[in-house]
């Protein structure tokens, strides 16, 4: 009997697409966060982008989390953004693509749609 090596298992990687599934968002916005910083793809040798699905399951966990009441922070109940890094970072987002990075013009923007 010959034992041969095991090979090392290879990252799952997801595509912006799957990602954007993931987020319920248009695949143009995970290519829009990658390009920002928010999230970090792996580029292929093809110029592709693909997405560490360790880094995806970390970031929607992290929205799930159990508020101080125990409750999923999803649950719509009053969740400050600072509490909920995944809300925090899609509003910025927002903030910096929709207003050019002025937290201001959203703020305006929010209380003259509910007026």
């Amino acid at each position: 009997m010959t034992n041969k090596p095991e090979e090392p298992q290879q990252p799952t990687l997801y595509t912006p697409a799957e990602v954007a599934n993931f987020f319920r968002v248009d695949p143009k916005t995970v290519t829009r966060w990658a390009r920002t910083g928010t999230l970090n793809p792996v580029t292929l040798p093809s110029g592709h982008r693909r997405y560490p699905a360790a880094e995806i399951h970390r970031l929607l966990q992290v929205g799930n989390a159990p508020g101080p009441d125990g409750l999923p922070a999803d649950d719509g109940a009053d969740v400050a953004p600072a509490s909920n890094p995944r809300a925090n970072a899609i509003l910025n987002a927002v903030i910096r693509d929709y207003f050019d990075g002025d937290a201001t013009a959203l703020i305006r923007a929010v209380r003259d749609g509910l007026g």
